[in-house]
């Protein structure tokens, strides 16, 4: 078993160089090679190490770094560790999260990057894990940096005009001004669409089994969860109130949810009252399964058939027969949760962002409605500022110690 302890700051090649039997040979140039060492201890017989090293601007933090990996016993590492605060009264251990705090304050990461660092580290499941790589390797940064430093460019034309009038510095067009806000909302009303659809960091997508009476949406149900969570009976209408359960669906966490059966007219007030639900679950499902008894040609049905009324979220489903098998069905309904505008985006982030979005959208159509430059200008500025609300350019302490908070001591 192997334990690390990592050092991070200005002393943290001094510090090292004090508890190892060869100082001389932690030398910044071997950047990040392993060096093979003793670590000597009053207490203990020497016992091995080996080191790496970053160079300050090479490392996760920014700083100057030193892993010390070694026996993972616990106390030998306790050891080690006293050893290396009593160098210095500036050693201490590092708070929780303090490590990805400075890669942040250092410019290594922003701000959804550093929630990704902690997505990673809480993630339940494989596609927990698979969102939180995708946001640390940039998809929310990369368009935010991009229609950032597209409007701050703009700005800057703007003001530039505006405070050296008698200078002879172009003015920016009034078609390259509104082509400019154009683009810049367009980036921003697909990051919206991110995180302002139905059930974003409201919990897991919904799956809502729909279909008339009697047509075996509780027997699917059922198969789906694998368990008698549904009364099923041949009897039209057992299904009065919705049922749900957490699933996991093809690698995606999910509810499905099993809803009253639809029919031409409720049969009495607890019946309307069941279908009104339904009628209400539909409109916030994620995905709908459409249950159907077979056709009479045999011909399975797709939502091309109901090009009018079918939603683009919706997968046709024939019961009651085994011509139309649940592999087809989980792969339809995965494809569709993987498509949805927030995959790939962890809910803390989507929480975080959603306001400072929807209010530089809001400043950039207020611009595209104004005719004062400098007006103009007020509103793109803070568009600008909201944005760097989201990705960490401007930021408060507060928002900083909300999101650090969670982290574990040593990440």
């Amino acid at each position: 078993m192997r334990g690390i302890i990592r050092l991070s700051g200005t002393q943290a090649v001094f510090a090292t160089k004090t508890i190892v039997e060869t100082p001389d040979a932690l030398t910044l140039s071997q950047h990040s090679l392993g060096i093979e060492t003793r670590i000597v201890l009053r207490q203990f017989a020497p016992f091995p190490a080996t080191l790496l090293l970053w160079q300050e601007g090479r490392s996760y933090t920014g700083d100057e770094t030193v892993e010390i990996h070694t026996i993972g016993s616990p106390v030998l590492l306790d050891a080690v560790m006293a050893a290396l605060i009593a160098v210095s009264d500036d050693i201490r251990l590092a708070k929780p999260g303090e490590f990805t705090l400075r890669a942040f304050l250092s410019g290594r990461l922003d701000l959804p990057q550093a929630e990704a660092v902690l997505g990673v580290i809480d993630a339940a499941d494989n596609t927990d894990l698979k969102t939180a790589l995708l946001q640390l390797a940039g998809n929310v940064s990369a368009p935010l940096s991009a229609v950032r430093t597209l409007l701050f460019e703009t700005l800057t034309q703007l003001e530039a005009s505006l405070d050296f009038a008698d200078e002879e510095i172009p003015a920016i067009s009034e078609a390259v001004l509104q082509r400019t806000l154009n683009d810049a909302l367009g980036q921003i009303d697909y990051l919206r669409q991110k995180i302002t659809q139905r059930g974003v960091g409201e919990g897991k997508p919904k799956i809502v089994l729909a279909g008339p009476p009697n047509v075996g949406k509780s027997t699917l149900f059922n198969k789906l969860v694998q368990k008698d969570a549904a009364l099923v009976s041949p009897l039209a209408g057992t299904t009065r109130d919705y049922l749900e359960a957490e699933i996991d669906w093809n690698g995606v966490p999910a509810v499905l949810i099993d809803t009253a059966g639809i029919g031409d007219a409720p049969t009495d007030e607890l019946d309307e009252t069941a279908q009104t639900k339904a009628q209400e679950l539909l409109k916030q499902a994620d995905v709908i399964i459409y249950c159907e008894e077979e056709t009479a040609d045999g011909r399975r049905r797709t939502a091309e058939d109901f090009a009018d009324t079918a939603a683009a979220n919706t997968v046709f489903f024939q019961t009651k027969t085994a011509s139309d098998p649940l592999e087809l069905l989980v792969q339809e309904v995965g494809i569709l949760l993987r498509r949805r505008p927030d995959y790939g985006m962890l809910p803390n982030t989507a929480l975080r962002c959603r306001e400072s979005l929807i209010a530089a959208g809001e400043s950039l159509s207020r611009a595209q409605k104004l005719s004062d430059d400098s007006l103009i200008a007020l509103e793109i500025r803070n568009a600008v500022n909201q944005l760097g609300l989201i990705d960490g350019t401007v930021h408060t302490e507060d928002i900083l110690e909300n999101i650090f908070s969670r982290f574990c001591i040593g990440k």
